[in-house]
């Protein structure tokens, strides 16, 4: 059960002296954030492996997290309400479309939605099943943006340096660095560490395009629908093998 812990607080332990070393400007309050956006990140993990601390989350009888993804909306919400005044000059937590960037953004899009599924379609092979398609059409878009682009890239934004030569945002980078490393950097019940190289690259990647999204845009919600698709494309394709 403590790997569960830990796992999120070694991939803040990895990032934060990278968050500081961008920092525009080493003040209390750009530490403050860096400070809310380690605990918001880490709660995030507690609750999503709610249902395996103890089975009394687990209402969703169900080889999918279900519960834990709700759970991580909920927290995302709470987080949002608790720590929006320090994100407010860039809260994408809104329908409104910033009309310069929409062109590009749903170009992004839709490319990595494309781009998701031929790469699952060569790499990946499993059997038709209506509860992962669901799963994958609905959740994990919605917990993982909210959470990363909207609270997550928002804190960043605040305090980051726009542009690093040859690295681009370091904002988005961070973010997507860090959702790589949610899903492939795990620890073993022995506490020895796991990296599943391929599948963070592919993680990063998806998840920068979706920062440079959000960030075109001025909105989460490109960002949720492209993730949903991605998976629910990508899983789809794997099935149709």
């Amino acid at each position: 059960m403590q790997k569960l812990f830990f796992e999120p607080i070694l991939h803040i332990l990895i990032l934060v002296p990278f968050a500081i070393l961008f920092l525009k400007e080493n003040s209390k309050i750009n530490f403050w954030r860096i400070f809310i956006f380690s605990i918001c990140y880490i709660v995030y993990q507690i609750f999503l492996v709610l249902p395996k601390i103890n089975p009394v989350f687990d209402f969703i009888k169900s080889e999918w997290n279900w519960d834990g993804k709700i759970f991580g909306i909920v927290w995302a919400i709470t987080a949002y309400f608790l720590f929006r005044k320090f994100f407010k000059e860039n809260d994408f937590f809104t329908l409104e479309q910033n009309k310069k960037g929409l062109k590009n953004a749903s170009l992004g899009a839709t490319s990595i939605v494309i781009l998701s599924t031929v790469v699952w379609f060569i790499l990946g092979k499993s059997k038709l099943d209506y509860e992962t398609l669901a799963f994958q059409i609905s959740l994990p878009g919605i917990d993982e943006e909210m959470i990363f682009r909207g609270i997550l890239l928002g804190l960043l934004l605040n305090i980051s340096k726009e542009k690093i030569p040859f690295i681009g945002n370091p904002s988005i980078l961070v973010t997507a660095v860090l959702f790589g490393f949610m899903h492939a950097l795990t620890m073993n019940n022995n506490y020895s560490v796991n990296f599943e190289t391929i599948y963070f690259l592919q993680t990063a990647f998806a998840g920068y395009i979706w920062g440079w999204i959000t960030l075109k845009s001025r909105s989460i919600l490109l960002a949720i629908l492209s993730h949903n698709f991605s998976n629910f494309f990508g899983t789809f394709a794997t099935m149709m093998k």
